[in-house]
């Protein structure tokens, strides 16, 4: 009886470790795919946005620090003291982005590059 118990401890410790690894690893999920240069998938002249892992950005030539808070994607140019707040959409396994303006309602596409 006391073998059973030890192995079945051992068995639920292993399964906890195994499954930690499964969950809370969302948010950098979503945050890495942001991480990279955008053009613009409609004005091709259009400056790229770039979003870097340590949370700086360029976004169209403005420099700019990011992040997802709320399920939105926050843009503060830092040179403007401007923030910007988009809903956000990843299409084409993640290489289509699609941004809208929660202020303006704008809507822009960007292409992974």
């Amino acid at each position: 009886m006391k073998k059973q118990i030890i192995i079945s401890a051992v068995a639920i410790v292993i399964l906890t470790l195994g499954f930690s690894g499964c969950f809370g690893n969302d948010s950098n999920d979503e945050l890495n795919k942001f991480i990279g240069t955008w053009n613009h998938g409609t004005i091709p002249a259009s400056r790229p946005l770039i979003f870097t892992s340590d949370g700086n950005c360029d976004y169209m030539g403005d420099q700019a620090i990011w992040e997802l808070k709320n399920e939105k994607l926050v843009v503060n140019l830092t040179d403007h003291n401007i923030e910007l707040i988009f809903d956000y959409e990843f299409l084409d396994d993640n290489k289509l982005l699609i941004l809208t303006n929660t202020e303006t309602e704008q809507t822009d596409d960007y292409i992974k590059q």
